[in-house]
């Protein structure tokens, strides 16, 4: 959900606007007369939305905005400060407006502190995600604890919680960052990355189990290998079973102890029409393996196939924050809306899978 609040425009420290009342047309409008140029907007789920600069270095304007002005009566306005000082790293800062009048701010660094109209505007959603109230505050005693570790759950649940409360879209500012999606592996293609593998140990596993590879390779902590699909009939399912056994008790002690291995199997083979495959709980045929499995311990942590929503019928959780920013499951899917087709072969969310795990592409 916060992939949209940073690093979506290289460069800008930006502020995202979302306004109810006002068209996208008004709400542009009511920024360029604040001289704030938008640098993107749209509009979904009855509200307009636009993203603009903080400040405006051109014409040494380094004030905040004065929202109350682009917020008449009848209007209600929900911005994200998304780097209010970014040179000291501080986190963001929430503010809601209604009628021109400052219902509801707070900085993400200090929720306690909340000011406005009404500061328990949002004590019902924020108590519920276990941001206030007793036991929120982190009260970890151990020497080794960092908060900053849990510093990015903490503000994801709070944008969701946000986000929850008043129903807002969410902008497809994620896709504009998911750019490629061209995968690079070839279509008909089954590919093994393992990580705790070197790539000798792989390819012998593999050969061992009359799979030798058609391409192998090492790279960024991946070992890989790849095999085509129409040299393996019928025997689909059994090389992603073996990418699952392999980070099980089964090698465990081949390979030096339990829980030393990791892989993700993909395959860029259709995904299986038959009718006991549309159901993930249910194995597919040999023929046709899901095209994401992520395994460790010797069972699958995630899986699923991809393209057409797909995504929905999943095992597995580990990939629902970029699956849901990129808009391809949840109940906002204006990519979808506006063109069926989107994301028909599973390419981006193949290309958001081998991000998540920075695999390289395979030759």
């Amino acid at each position: 959900m916060t992939s949209w609040m940073h690093g979506s425009f290289p460069g800008h420290e930006m502020n995202i606007v979302f306004s109810r009342g006002l068209s996208p047309d008004a709400l542009t409008a009511g920024l360029r007369g604040l001289r704030r140029e938008p640098l993107a907007h749209g509009e979904a789920n009855g509200w307009a939305w636009a993203v603009h600069d903080m400040l405006n270095d051109e014409i040494d304007d380094y004030e905040g905005v004065d929202y109350r002005q682009v917020c008449p009566q009848g209007t209600e306005l929900v911005v994200f400060v998304t780097e209010p000082c970014s040179a000291k790293a501080h986190g963001p800062d929430f503010e809601h407006y209604r009628d021109g009048r400052l219902v509801l701010g707070f900085s993400f660094e200090d929720i306690g502190q909340r000011v406005g109209e009404n500061p328990d505007h949002l004590s019902v959603e924020l108590l519920a995600a276990g941001l206030i109230g007793p036991g929120s505050p982190c009260e970890a005693a151990d020497d080794d604890h960092d908060c900053f570790d849990h510093h990015d759950d903490d503000e994801d649940r709070l944008v969701r919680a946000i986000a929850g409360a008043f129903g807002l879209p969410s902008p497809p500012l994620a896709r504009e960052v998911v750019r490629e999606t061209d995968v690079p592996i070839a279509p008909g293609t089954f590919v093994t990355y393992a990580k705790g593998l070197d790539l000798p140990t792989l390819t012998a596993v593999l050969t061992e189990a009359g799979y030798p590879a058609r391409t192998r390779g090492e790279s960024a902590g991946w070992s890989w290998a790849t095999h085509d699909a129409a040299d393996l009939p019928g025997l689909g399912t059994a090389v992603a079973d073996l990418a699952r056994d392999i980070t099980g008790f089964r090698y465990e002690e081949r390979f030096g102890g339990p829980g030393r291995v990791e892989t993700v199997f993909l395959a860029t083979t259709p995904a299986c029409e038959c009718p006991h495959g549309q159901n993930y709980m249910i194995p597919h045929c040999p023929d046709h393996p899901f095209q994401f499995q992520h395994c460790r311990g010797g069972f699958e942590q995630s899986y699923f196939n991809v393209g057409r929503r797909r995504e929905s019928r999943r095992s597995g959780d580990l990939l629902v924050r970029e699956l849901l920013d990129a808009g391809i499951v949840g109940r906002h899917t204006p990519a979808y809306d506006a063109d069926p087709d989107f994301n028909a072969d599973g390419a981006v969310t193949l290309r958001i899978v081998m991000d998540h795990f920075g695999l390289p592409a395979p030759s």
